[in-house]
Parts: C-alpha cells; structure tokens; sequence
C-alpha cells in the first residue's frame, strides 16, 4: 500500500501549459488497465436493488493492477486519528487480494486544487488519470454527476448496504435515481449545553427567548440559516412561492433580532461564519448553550465535563438538523478497475470495521449497524441517532451559493440596525431572483 502526495511530472506540465490552463500538480503513476473480459460491475437498471441482490461473481484479474484512490487526509492510512486502524484494513486487503495494491493521493478537500477542481480539470483533459474511486462531500456530488462520472453499485454491493444508511444518506446515495455512491460518514449540527447551567434545554426558537440564557451560534453561517429556512418549507428554487420564502426570511432574521436584543445571542457568535467556530465559546465558559457540529464534539467532549446534547432550537420545536457527508464514489468505468474499486468499498464499509473505524477517528459512520458500536456513551448515541433520522439533507454548494451571498448581507444588516427583517428579507431574495 502506498499514500502519495502529488508531485510533479513534467510531461504533464508542459501539456497544460500548452492548453493554456492552470497547472495542477500531477498524479503518481498508475499501472496499466489489464486487458481482461470480465463481467462488468456497472447495470443500466435506476432503480435501488431489492434486499435480496448480491453482487455478481466475476473472475479474478490476472495482472497486477494498482488501484488509485483520492481523499483527504483524514481518510488515509496513518491519519492522525484512526489512522493505524484504517491501514491495518488496507493492508489486509493488500493480502487478501495480491493481484491489487492500493494507492491513496492525498488532496484537499475543497478549493483550488481541491478534490472537485482537480476532478474536473482533468476530465477535461486527460480522463484516462483519473482516480478509480474518490472520497468527497456529498454537497459536491451534482457536479461529478453532471459529468457522467459515478459508477452504479447497484450490482456492486448487496442491498443491504444501501437500506443500512440513515435515511439522509440514502438520499445522497440515489443520484438521479440511481444508486451511484456510497456514504461512509456524516456530519450535523447539533445544541450542546452545560448541565450545571442549565437544567432543561429549550427546543423551541420561543423558550429560548424566555430567558436570557447565552445561546452561541454562528448567526452569518449558511447551514444556520439554511436549516431553519428549509425546516419552515422554504425553497432553492426562488421563483416557485417568493412571498412564502420571503416571509420565511423575515421569520428567521427576527428571530436573530430579539435573541441578539434579549442577550440570548452571544456576541462573539454573530458574526462567525461557521458552527466550526463555535465550540470553543462553550469550552471556555463564555456560552452555557451552543451550536456546534458533531464532529467537533466528538473531537472535544473529553475536555468537556457536564456537557450534554440535544437538538437545535426550531420555530415549532421539532426535531432536525442538516446531514452532509463524506462518500465513496466509484469513477472508473473499466470493469477490472472498477470491480476492484467495489470490493474494496465493501471491505471498508463493513459495520464492524466502520464502527471500529469512525469510534477511533472520532466521526459519525453513515451505516446504522456501525454506529451502534461507534457512538457512546448511549444518551447521546439517542440525541444523535435521533436527529440524523429527522435530518434533512444539506444541498449542494452549487445550489446553496446564491442565498448565501444574498444571506451574509441580510444578516449584518439586521444585526447592526441598518435595516429591519421584513425590508432586509425583501432585498436578499431580490438578490436571489436578479
């Protein structure tokens, strides 16, 4: 097994040079496809496989082939948390299957030269280095779709892979009616509190206003705004019920209003961008309640003596939260390459290793199996289970930019007195439908 970082070939650069577009660094080298008839992993059927299928049989390939894998670095072998345990899995598949050795290039997770950017540029010109397989946010999976890229599983795995997810990861495995990807792990957003400060948490945007309570979260974040924008039935299709969504934009924005007025909204929190942000606050005593992610709880919680989760405060005081996730996406469609690509996916994806995995990584695994033995201690294994049941799924970047630009500016302006709710809901989704 090997982990690579990108390094320079210079074939490679000269031919972007001379296609006139930026040069990404290049990729490790890869062994060649072997050219062997087998029964292709890849179906034309759309619709998920009953409970029942199981992959077909193939026979083995007969030349070596080094299977090339992108992800952060998080989910390499020798990662700083669960790194060792998902190497020993690489290695022992490396020794159950000889004929394949696994390959992991490490690449940011977003960005310029990130995962997406890479995959993109080089579909455009020169599809053949294209990784096999690639880890990536589910919020990023419209525009692998868009170009045709993700391999069906549909008779790569057996059905009760898929009907083990949560059902936010269900919906992010089925691409156009297709079971084309498959989530390893999840993230949401959730409220901590201090038990020693606060005895009952509230559930609903009113009983949060009830008391002064500090209450930290990250007021100019999207994912903030876009759960209760969503929770309430607004719409990314901003042309569909305008005068609902506006009115949903104003509910919201009045929200932040009276909590930042009642003391309730910490300061320090208006104006951060992202939960990733907000933990912290808690950690240091300065929020007795916040909105952090999971993740980052799961990191922290050692440090974090009486503190307990619940769900996030909503308009009604029903329970939800926004799912993404990291997936597992097959790119190849070379049916050697890409049967080896599946059976690795089923070889990492197996619960008891999931579990396993994501306990020591410190990560919410997207398989319900897994997750009965990841996530302790059992009271908040319940919040947790409970809320990703009721979760709505995170929309992609693609489609969440346009109210995120029309959003940030909405809010400062509520927050600072330049304008009200009602006139500064009317002016973002102006902003939206431009």
């Amino acid at each position: 097994m090997r982990v690579w970082n990108s390094l320079v070939v210079t074939g490679m650069v000269l031919l972007l040079a001379a296609c006139g577009t930026p040069t990404p660094p290049p990729l490790p080298p890869v062994a060649l496809t072997p050219n062997v008839a087998v029964t292709p992993i890849v179906s034309s059927e759309t619709a998920i496989p009953t409970r029942t299928a199981a992959p077909p049989e193939t026979p083995e390939a007969t030349q070596p082939l080094t299977l090339t894998l992108w992800v952060p670095e998080e989910f390499a072998p020798g990662a700083e948390r669960g790194g060792d345990v998902l190497e020993a899995r690489a290695a022992a598949f490396e020794a159950t299957h000889p004929g394949v050795d696994l390959n992991y290039v490490l690449k940011a997770p977003y960005g310029k030269g990130g995962m997406l950017d890479w995959i993109m540029q080089l579909y455009e010109l020169m599809p053949d280095r294209l990784p096999d397989a690639a880890i990536v946010d589910s919020r990023e999976l419209d525009k692998l779709e868009k170009l045709g890229l993700p391999q069906p599983l549909n008779r790569a795995l057996p059905s009760g892979a898929f009907w083990d997810l949560f059902p936010p990861a269900q919906t992010m495995a089925r691409q156009g009616g297709m079971w084309a990807n498959q989530p390893l792990v999840l993230d949401a957003e959730h409220l901590v509190y201090d038990t020693r400060r606060v005895s009952t948490p509230p559930i609903s945007w009113q009983e949060v206003l009830s008391t002064t309570t500090p209450f930290a979260f990250a007021a100019d974040s999207t994912d903030t705004f876009l759960l209760h924008y969503l929770h309430d039935g607004g719409s990314l299709s901003p042309t569909e019920h305008p005068a609902l969504d506006s009115s949903i934009m104003q509910n919201v924005l009045e929200y932040y209003q009276r909590a930042r007025a009642n003391g309730n909204l910490n300061e320090a929190a208006a104006s951060m961008k992202s939960a990733r942000e907000i933990l912290p606050l808690f950690a240091s005593g300065q929020a007795p309640m916040a909105q952090v992610r999971a993740r980052d709880f799961l990191s922290e919680r050692a440090r974090l003596p009486g503190a307990a989760a619940a769900p996030i405060p909503t308009r009604d005081g029903q329970v939800t939260t926004l799912a993404s996730g990291w997936t597992y996406v097959i790119l190849t469609p070379n049916p050697v390459r890409g049967r080896a690509a599946a059976e690795y996916l089923a070889w990492i994806d197996d619960p008891t290793f999931l579990g396993e995995w994501t306990q020591a990584a410190r990560l919410v695994p997207a398989s319900t199996s897994a997750f009965a033995q990841s996530i302790t201690p059992p009271a908040y294994a319940d919040t947790l289970r409970t809320l990703l049941n009721h979760a709505l799924v995170a929309p992609s970047f693609t489609a969440q930019a346009p109210y995120a630009d029309a959003w940030h500016s909405a809010v400062q302006a509520v927050l600072s007195g330049q304008l009200a709710p009602d006139d500064a809901a009317y002016r973002a989704l102006q902003s939206i439908t431009q």
